[in-house]
């Protein structure tokens, strides 16, 4: 198994360097909990609300250039670390040092157990004043300078995808047998061939699991440490939080979000959809 890179903090730690020259602390709450009360400094970024409806040449640019531009707004560029929080670790914080790290920047890192844990900590707070800005589309600016494409998948890719290739689908199991949809998507279903891993497994207590905790739920999909694999949900914010506790545990080293998700493969017609509990014919 591969060393895990270090992705969360404690708040206990993150105590001990608050004040620390480079840091920077992002609050990926909504606008009124930040506001009322955040960590003492913290800037605020929208992370969730932005999904590509088409993940094909013109939706990565407008993801780049959208990212870039809600990052910079709150100096992410200029920081040194970055702590990415919410109220407890769910699917907002780590779709925020997804965007960090797609869009070429390091020092990412995500606040385990979000604001309740600081509280909890004994840690300060303060009302939230300064940067607020949101990645949204259509934005004008530049793209990063250099972006990891790396990160990135799209129906493309995942219809070339090399053999052992894992589609992983880490939505509920009731979305993944297609007998729930949300009301914003074409149709139910799964893609074809995919493997269920929900993303909530992987988090406990408003944290993510021990490192071994979450391998045992990973070997138990199917997967080894060096098994590639393309994580996917409803519009991609669950699987960046899948992605991460992945990585914790030493998995998904060559791991990738498709950030169309199901949304864009139910639009698309063209795309077969499995659905039931039965085995998927092969795409």
């Amino acid at each position: 198994m591969t060393e895990p890179k270090s992705i969360v903090i404690s708040a206990e730690a993150l105590r001990a360097r608050l004040g620390e020259p480079g840091l920077l602390l992002v609050d990926t709450r909504d606008r009124a909990a930040w506001r009322k009360a955040t960590l003492p400094g913290a800037v605020h970024l929208d992370v969730y609300d932005y999904f590509i409806p088409r993940s094909d040449a013109a939706g990565l640019a407008d993801l780049q250039r959208a990212a870039w531009a809600g990052l910079t707004a709150v100096g992410a560029d200029k920081a040194r670390t970055v702590v990415f929080f919410e109220t407890a670790t769910g699917m907002i914080s780590p779709r925020g040092l997804w965007f960090h790290e797609h869009a070429g920047l390091g020092g990412g890192l995500i606040l385990d157990g979000g604001y309740e844990a600081w509280v909890a900590a004994g840690g300060p707070v303060a009302p939230g004043t300064g940067a607020d800005a949101a990645i949204t589309g259509g934005a004008a600016g530049p793209a990063p300078p250099a972006p990891r494409a790396d990160l990135y998948a799209g129906v493309d890719d995942i219809l070339a995808r090399e053999p052992g290739t894992v589609v992983l689908d880490v939505r509920r199991p009731t979305e993944h047998t297609g007998s729930f949809v949300h009301p914003c998507c074409a149709r139910p279903g799964r893609i074809p061939d995919s493997v269920l891993l929900f993303y909530e497994d992987l988090l406990a207590d408003g944290r993510y699991r021990a490192p071994d905790e979450i391998a045992a739920r990973a070997r138990a999909a199917g997967l080894t440490p060096e098994t590639p694999v393309i994580i996917y949900c409803h519009r991609g914010a669950r699987a960046a939080t899948a992605l991460y506790g992945l990585r914790l545990a030493g998995f998904a080293g060559d791991g990738r979000v498709f950030v169309g998700s199901w949304h864009e493969w139910a639009e698309r017609g063209e795309l077969f959809a499995a659905t039931g509990v039965e085995e998927d014919p092969l795409p």
